[in-house]
C-alpha cells in the first residue's frame, strides 16, 4: 500500500506565490492610479478655473490674478486700491481660495524664472518703513498678498508656467502655461 503524502507540492506553492504576487502588484497600482486620477483632477480644476477666471476679467471688466502659496491656490481681485480675495470682492464662491492635496507637489514658474517666495516685495523691512508704534498698519501690510498672475479685462495673462506633479515621483507631471493671452493651455507630459 502506497503511503499518502500529507502536504503541498513545489508546484502547488509556487503557483499560490504567484498567485499573491499579482495580487500585491494590482493594490499597489490601484493605490498609485488614485494619485496619477488626483493630480490630473486638480490640474484640470486649476485649468479650468484660470480661463473661467479670464473670461470673467473680459466680460466684467475687472483685474485679477492668482497667488500660490505653498499648497494654497488663491484668486484675488483689484478693487482699485488694494488685493482683495476674490471671492470677497465678487461673491463668486466658485473662485473661493483652496487647498492641494499633501501628496500633490505644485510649482510655479514666472517667465522661465521659479518664483521665490523671496522676492523683491517681501525682502523690504516692513518696520523700518513703517513706525514701530504703527503695529497694526504692519500686521495689515503683512497680510496684503499680492498675484504673482495677473489677468487683465483685456484678456491679457502675464506669462506663467504651473507644474503639477506627484510629490516624490518624477512622471507624469501636467503643464499649465499661459502665453500673454487666454485661454491657457494643459498639457501631460509624458503623452
Amino acid at each position: 500500500m502506497k503511503k499518502r503524502q500529507v502536504g503541498f507540492s513545489l508546484i502547488e506553492i509556487l503557483v499560490v506565490l504567484v498567485i499573491i504576487a499579482f495580487a500585491t502588484n494590482l493594490v499597489v497600482y490601484t493605490i498609485s492610479d488614485g494619485d496619477e486620477e488626483l493630480l490630473e483632477k486638480q490640474s484640470l480644476r486649476v485649468h479650468t478655473l484660470i480661463n473661467l477666471a479670464a473670461d470673467f476679467a473680459v466680460l466684467n471688466q475687472v483685474e485679477l490674478g492668482f497667488h500660490l502659496d505653498k499648497n494654497k491656490f488663491e484668486f484675488l481681485a483689484f478693487d482699485g486700491e488694494k488685493w482683495l480675495p476674490f471671492e470677497q470682492a465678487a461673491e463668486q464662491e466658485v473662485f473661493k481660495a483652496f487647498e492641494f492635496e499633501p501628496v500633490l507637489e505644485v510649482e510655479l514658474t514666472l517667465d522661465d524664472l521659479p518664483w521665490a517666495q523671496d522676492n523683491l516685495l517681501e525682502q523690504v523691512d516692513w518696520r523700518e518703513l513703517i513706525d514701530a508704534e504703527d503695529e497694526e498698519s504692519f500686521l495689515e501690510l503683512e497680510k496684503m498678498k499680492i498675484p504673482q498672475v495677473i489677468i487683465l479685462s483685456s484678456g491679457e495673462i502675464s506669462p506663467f508656467s504651473l507644474v503639477f506633479s506627484i510629490k516624490e515621483k518624477r512622471e507624469p507631471i501636467f503643464l499649465i502655461e499661459g502665453e500673454f493671452m487666454a485661454p491657457v493651455s494643459l498639457r501631460r507630459e509624458p503623452e
